[in-house]
């Protein structure tokens, strides 16, 4: 399948790629550890031999009529450094300060690309970054979109470094991205083995851009296309496949062990499309996805945090429709909804509580793809039973046992200063097909929310959060907040992927 795909790549790009060795690699770099063999790839003379030393060992390959080659080396484990030299005809590159441990690629609109720089506590944080120079970065550049796939990156914006201040801290919206920053710092300080983060986003961008045409496919609908087109500009990074095809395409060769993502805000006002395009996107991902890459690679996303949008509805859909991605095997979300930063120099669509965010994504990672025993769910609504109408009306919501953790505890939270109270949410009832706000109770692993209501009316649905602003009171005892929640759920997916 691989040499497959770098067959196809070659084709659908008019200029063959004048490196020996993809782009995508090179010296200081992080290749996946065993049991997965690592890939390496790249373009020559059609027909040529390819030798590639490694460990003592030789590998060959002859390079195909458009000139791809690759090879997979043996499964290898953690540590390094080692040294792969490769040769073709009066070519050698050599690569140096090779590390194997775990890779992962971090990818999404802008708060993906939001920088440690750019953080709280960023002098700290930045100079911290000094002691893990067994972590290593690569951040794919913003400078090319593509209507075909490419072969190579075209823009790199940082070529494989050791992580240090100098190369965590560059500067505001340029290197590092902090929430893929501070999701391999605390892997690291568990696992402690090399990891590999190549940080691949670019800002304001929707799903479409990242997805193939394939993807599209299952969930292109009349109403979504126009839609879509009205809102953006055509041609661009917004268009559809354009990154998929500059900044995805060019990376699929490589041996992954995941993926974490922080994008939806760009899709805001198409949550039904959203339901159905996200997972669309993650399952065609892991389907084209090369070298010797599990075919369900972990995925972690972040639910959207707070953000005063201007829009009562949308961004409250929109954390509803990225839950959607959830039904897919070894999917795990970091809800973001309970840390809002209103006085965001950056926009409040741009909190700086990363550090946050990146710890729920470790803790996502460590429970799904490494299997250790840690509570990285939090509580999640599994049905609702009215228990009394009118008028003394009484709610019990349950929770999927599994993200009850350690039990539920109520925290004391009014709306954050300078946020209207109409963009906050607590716990509203449906009646008469109004929402009527209510009080909370824990009862056991559930909750109980009462509300006095008209008499004779009755209870026909129930949500929690609901607000571009929500306010977050319930947690479980390990800390994490309930995810939003709402009984009969709007969202209805363009089509069921």
């Amino acid at each position: 399948m691989l040499l497959s795909l770098l067959i196809v790549v070659g084709l659908l790009h008019v200029t063959q790629s004048a490196n020996l060795v993809s782009n995508a690699l090179g010296s200081h770099m992080v290749l996946q550890r065993a049991p997965q063999r690592a890939n390496i790839w790249g373009w020559t003379t059609a027909g040529a031999t390819v030798s590639v030393t490694f460990n003592d060992k030789t590998y060959t390959a002859t390079a195909t009529a458009m000139g791809a080659w690759n090879v997979l080396l043996d499964a290898t484990p953690a540590g390094g450094p080692h040294t792969i030299t490769v040769m073709s005809g009066g070519t050698t590159t050599t690569l140096s300060d090779v590390l194997f441990g775990d890779v992962f690629v971090c990818s999404g609109q802008s708060n993906m690309q939001f920088t440690v720089h750019s953080c709280f506590n960023a002098t700290e944080e930045i100079e911290a970054a000094n002691m893990y120079p067994n972590i290593r970065l690569f951040t794919v550049g913003q400078g090319t979109t593509s209507t075909t796939p490419l072969d190579e990156f075209k823009t790199i914006s940082q070529s494989w470094s050791v992580a240090s201040a100098a190369t965590v801290g560059v500067g505001d919206w340029s290197e590092f991205s902090a929430a893929c920053w501070f999701f391999g710092r605390d892997l690291y300080d568990e696992i402690k083995v090399p990891l590999g983060l190549i940080n691949d986003n670019w800002g304001g961008t929707p799903v479409q851009a990242w997805s193939s045409p394939q993807a599209l496919s299952h969930c292109n609908s009349t109403t979504e296309i126009s839609a879509y087109t009205n809102k953006y500009q055509v041609g661009g990074p917004n268009d559809p496949s354009q990154l998929w095809n500059a900044m995805i395409v060019p990376i699929l060769p490589m041996t992954i062990l995941g993926a974490t993502w922080y994008q939806g805000e760009s899709n805001s006002g198409q949550p039904n499309y959203y339901a159905c395009a996200f997972p669309a996107m993650i399952s065609d991902w892991r389907a084209k996805w090369g070298g010797d890459t599990e075919k369900d690679f972990g995925f972690y996303f972040v639910q959207l945090a707070p953000w005063l949008s201007g829009d009562d509805n949308g961004e409250s859909l929109t954390r509803l429709s990225q839950m959607y991605a959830t039904a897919l095997p070894r999917v795990g979300v970091a809800t973001a909804m309970d840390w809002g930063d209103p006085t965001s120099p950056f926009g409040d669509i741009h909190p700086r509580f990363k550090q946050i965010v990146g710890h729920r994504l470790y803790l996502a990672a460590l429970g799904i793809t490494y299997k250790q025993h840690v509570q990285y769910l939090g509580p999640e609504a599994s049905s609702y039973t009215v228990v009394q109408q009118a008028p003394s009306a009484i709610v019990r919501v349950e929770f999927k046992p599994e993200t009850v953790g350690s039990g539920l505890v109520l925290e004391r939270k009014e709306c954050d200063a300078g946020v209207p109270v109409a963009q906050c949410g607590w716990y509203d009832l449906l009646v008469g097909g109004k929402w009527i706000n209510g009080t909370v109770e824990i009862s056991g692993s559930s909750i109980l929310i009462s509300a006095m209501i008209p008499s004779g009316s009755q209870v026909t649905g129930v949500r929690y959060a609901w607000g571009n602003y929500p306010v977050a009171t319930l947690y479980n005892k390990d800390g994490l907040p309930a995810l939003p929640f709402a009984f009969p759920n709007p969202i209805k997916p363009t089509s069921v992927f």
